[in-house]
Order: structure tokens, then sequence, then C-alpha cells
């Protein structure tokens, strides 16, 4: 179980040596035809060091308003495939500038990933040049998705004037929280890319070993040591060094309007909502917050395979996205009078309905939140798959269900992809299901279809032999014919059941916790004949780190141990998932 097993590091090397697109298809017309680039020029920070900076104009005169991207994957590399998107810029009429951040690719320097004296600065004085220039108008709006997501609302926080407007996808402004999931750390997708930022270019992941104890001493083991990533594991609860890692704290001074989007299957899903949520509260007097949640995961690989998993998913999503991206700009930065937004300043996709809609909240007004019951099989203990979901609420004497988790045997589904492309790597659930250690529990078939929409939480009595486990929570479609589709999932570190930023709090052996998983958001519609799934476990594995059911952070220097989890579900200890189900819609 120990042995130089490297999961799909395969899959993310790949990922980042071919091509995404050649063009980006649109419903909106063209404005512009393709003018002069501009590549490698370099530009000054304010402290002297250069950044590489390629830009694309549109033919004619100008001057043209400008979109700004600030990565650190290459502004030329086929991965991100920069130059199509600045010809999808430019063919609208957009200036596209694309510049490799500090200490990456051509940039002089050295990175330092998220760190607010770098990005905030560096993209006030990016801005500020782009400003200047002959071919600009003097409004700027900038756009990216994950890192260059980031650098988009740090370039908002620094204040620029000449910043009209950011567009910013599948990231979070809390670091602390987006790369600890509630204590877990996201191995797989965070975990890795913290390892291999730690170069100029790209680090050699190759040798890489997910099971290797201990996990601080993984990269150092592969021979790929990360200052970056040693200081996550060293840095569990939060620090100075996730503050100096965080944009909350100038977040409420933006005062321009935000397009933040995201993926029901992106691993940033709960935090950009909650940035949504938060920007549209303390910032209601700026206005214009706008929310688009797509059929996506990190790599928005729906686009390409049409699919969720199991479940199909309509062509047209990648059109659409950028159609949204590229009506969002016109509005604020080109200033044309286009509609955006007046339906609601909420968009989103409703999978298994294939429909965009529009709400003026999230969750929508038609949303109510019900409680469905997870209930006994029948039997002294359900050790696995007869477990019964029912809205009725249980008996008094249920019988609790009970399973052995052990950090040696996880649940480890995630080791052969990549789950940055989630939705693409995702499939059957029905062998996981089959595992002793993964307790489930099914509805019934539903006689019309069925609707979620918005957030899901699993509230659970729960016990275990150890002082700290995880508690995992998957909510799934099930076919008629058996098949298992994953709709969301969640997990919660135990000793973090009081809140990420409280104080660890270790359980008593025996001792029954209330516990509440949070399980982000949906909008997913089941067909008649399927039934609801719900899954209780303590391990997604390498997706999150392993507990190793010891109390230590991380399993640093400790063995690990075996544990007996329990559920409980008699009426005075009635775990049940809070279901978001719209236009209050029953089962039958």
């Amino acid at each position: 179980m120990y042995g130089e097993q490297t999961g799909g590091l395969a899959a993310q090397k790949k990922k980042h040596e071919v091509a995404g697109l050649s063009s980006i298809p649109s419903a909106n017309p063209d404005r512009a035809e393709p003018g002069p680039v501009v590549s490698d020029q370099m530009i000054a920070m304010r402290d002297g060091v250069q950044l590489a900076t390629d830009v694309y104009l549109p033919a004619g005169e100008g001057p043209f308003p400008t979109v700004l991207t600030r990565m650190p994957y290459g502004k030329t590399e086929p991965y991100c495939y920069m130059p199509v998107i600045a010809a999808f810029w430019v063919r609208k009429g957009y200036a596209a500038v694309v510049q490799d951040v500090r200490g990456k690719w051509g940039s002089e320097g050295h990175f330092e990933p998220n760190l607010n004296r770098n990005e905030i600065p560096d993209g006030y004085d990016t801005i500020d040049w782009i400003a200047g220039q002959p071919w600009s108008n003097g409004k700027v709006g900038m756009w990216g998705e994950s890192y260059f997501g980031f650098t988009s609302y740090a370039g908002a926080t620094s204040g620029h004037p000449a910043l009209a407007c950011i567009a910013p996808g599948d990231i979070s402004l809390d670091r602390y929280s987006a790369t600890m999931r509630y204590g877990c750390l996201q191995l797989n997708t965070v975990g890795t890319w913290a390892i291999s930022m730690a170069d100029q270019t790209y680090q050699d992941l190759s040798r890489l070993n997910y099971w290797h104890l201990p996990l601080a001493d993984m990269a150092n083991n592969a021979g790929a040591s990360s200052s970056y990533f040693d200081a996550v594991i060293a840095n569990p609860h939060r620090s100075p060094f996730w503050e100096e890692r965080s944009l909350l704290a100038g977040y409420d001074s933006i005062r321009i309007p935000v397009l933040h989007w995201g993926g029901w299957y992106d691993n940033y899903l709960g935090p950009t909502i909650a940035d949504w949520r938060r920007m549209d509260a303390n910032n209601a007097d700026a206005g214009h917050q706008h929310l688009l949640i797509g059929p996506w995961d990190h790599e928005c690989t729906p686009d390409k395979t049409h699919r969720v998993g199991l479940l199909p998913v309509a062509d047209g999503t990648l059109e659409a996205r950028w159609d949204n991206f590229c009506a969002f700009f016109d509005r604020y930065l080109m200033g044309l009078d286009n509609g955006f937004g007046r339906q609601g300043p909420v968009r989103y996709y409703a999978m298994g309905a294939d429909r965009w809609r529009d709400a003026p909240s999230w969750p929508p007004p038609q949303t109510r939140l019900q409680p469905i019951y997870l209930r006994s099989g029948g039997d002294a203990v359900t050790l696995a798959g007869d477990g019964r979901l029912t809205w009725d609420t249980p008996g008094q004497a249920e019988p609790s269900d009970s399973f052995v988790y052990d950090p040696a045997d996880p649940v480890a589904d995630t080791l052969d992809i990549d789950c940055w492309s989630l939705a693409a790597g995702m499939g059957d659930r029905r062998a996981i299901e089959e595992r002793k250690d993964v307790l489930v529990y099914t509805g019934e078939p539903l006689v019309d279809g069925f609707e979620l929409t918005g957030p899901v939480t699993a509230v659970l009595h729960f016990s275990s032999s150890a002082p700290d486990t995880d508690v995992t929570v998957a909510l799934v479609d099930v076919a008629p014919d058996g098949s298992a589709n994953l709709i969301q999932d969640g997990i919660l570190r135990t000793r973090r059941r009081n809140g990420v930023d409280e104080a660890d709090v270790m359980m008593t052996p025996g001792e029954v916790y209330r516990m509440e998983v949070d399980v982000w958001s949906t909008s997913y519609v089941l067909a008649a004949g399927h039934r609801l799934r719900v899954e209780i476990s303590s391990s997604c594995f390498n997706r999150y780190d392993r507990n190793l059911n010891t109390g230590e952070p991380f399993g640093q220097g400790a063995t690990p141990v075996k544990a007996t989890q329990t559920v409980f579900h008699d009426a005075a200890h009635a775990s049940h998932i809070l279901l978001p189900v719209y236009c209050d819609q029953r089962a039958t």
C-alpha cells in the first residue's frame, strides 16, 4: 500500500503540454480584425523588477479598452492557450495584455505564490503602464481563472483608478480556507500545485508518491523540495503566513463591478460563492456583483466531454461562458447598454435540465431546504449498502450504523485522475459503495423529476474510537440501471467541527457529536425513476490528505491507526441531509 504509486501525475503533467483550443466560439458578432502583436515587452515594476508582457491590438487607430491577464503558467504556453484567448478579445474590439507574473517564465524576480506584497503593487504598476500607452483609452478590465483570477482580485484591491471591472473565476480570496477544506488539505490539486510551481516553469513531479509518510516530507522524498508546500504543511491553522496571502483585508474596498464565476465541480466552488456573497453584502453601495456558475470543473472539461461524470451536458457551454464574459466587459468596460445582469445578478446552469437560469439571489427564492433522513435498513448494524433515505423522521430505538476506517486502506478512487478535471475523471460510484468502510443510504425511485438547486448540508450524529478523524459525505444520483453519479460531496476534519477558525477540539472516544458537513452547492435535476443516495465514510484520498486518526496535524511523526466510526439516526440523533428542493418538490 505504501509503494511508489504516483496516481494521476502523468495526466497532470500532460495538461501542461497539450493545446486547449484553436479558437473560441462566440454567438456575439466580432467588431475588429487582428492588428499588431508586441511580444516580450519588459515592463518595470516600482522596485525595478521587469515583467515579460505580450500586447495584442485590434487593427485600426484606437484607442482601445484593454483586458489584462497576469498569470504564472507561461503567457504563450499551450496549456492556457493565451494567444487564442487574446485573439478572442481582439475580435471583440479590445486590446489584450498578457503578462508572466514575477519570477515565472520570462519575468524577472522570485515567485512567491499569492503573496500580497508582490501581486497587488505589480497589478497596480501594470495597469498604470497600460493606461499610459497611446493605444489605450485609459480603461482596463482584468480577466483570469485560478491563479490569474487571484491576480485580478489583487489588481482590484490595488485601487488603481483606470481599472473599471474584473472577471475572476475558479479561485478564492481566502487562500487558507481554499487550500484546507475544513481542515483537510486539497492534496491532489492545491497540494500538488504547491510543489509543481517551485520552479521558473514547472517542477518535475515524476517521483512524487502520495502514500509517503510523513506527508510533510513527501516533496523532499521525491527530490522536489518546495518551500511553499513545506510552509503549507507547517501552517495547518490561520497564521501570518496565510494572512500575507489573503485578499480579504482589502476586499471590502473594491468598488468596481465583479463577475465571480466557477463550476459545480470546481475545487473552489464553496469559497467562490462565499466571496460573491461577502462582496454582495458588504459592498452593496458599489453594486454590480455578478455570479456565474456552470457545469464545469477547474479545467472546464465538460466543454469538451459534454458530461459531468455519467450525466450528459448539452453542447454550447464553452460558447455560453465566453459570451457571458464578453457581455460583462461590453457593459462595464466598453460602456454598452446591453442588458447584462438585468434578469438578476446570478446566472447558473441546471444540470440534467440543460438550462441556464437567472436569479436575484443564491439560493434562488424558489428553493426550500428540506431534511431527508438517514434510516436503518433493518439490520442491527449496517456495514454496507442497505440503509434507507426517507422524508419521515426515525423512530425512538432505530439502531446505529458502524464501519472501520483504516488509513492504510482509504477510499482512493482519485489516485488515478487529476482532480482539477474532476467532472471528466469521476465515474460510476458502485465500486466505492461496495466497500465495507462506506455506509450507503438510498431513497425510493422518484415518480417525477426532482430538482436540487442551492446549498447542501449534512447533519450527522457521529462518534469515533479516535480523538480525531474525517467525515465524508457524498450525494449521489442512482439511475434505474444502478449506475451512481456524484451530485456533490463534502469533508470535515472532526477537530474543526466548531469552525475552521476555531481552536482544534479533539473528540472523546465513544462520545456522540453533532457534525455539520458543508456539501457546498449544486443545481441538479434527477429524472423520473432515479433515486437519491447518500454515502458516509472517512476518506477521499488523494483528493484530500488522509487522516491518520491520531490528532496530529497531517499525521506528523505519527503511525496511522484504525478507528471504528458510528453514525446514529434514532429520534434523539436524527442524522439527515438538508436538501435544496427547487419549487418545494417532494419525492413520492
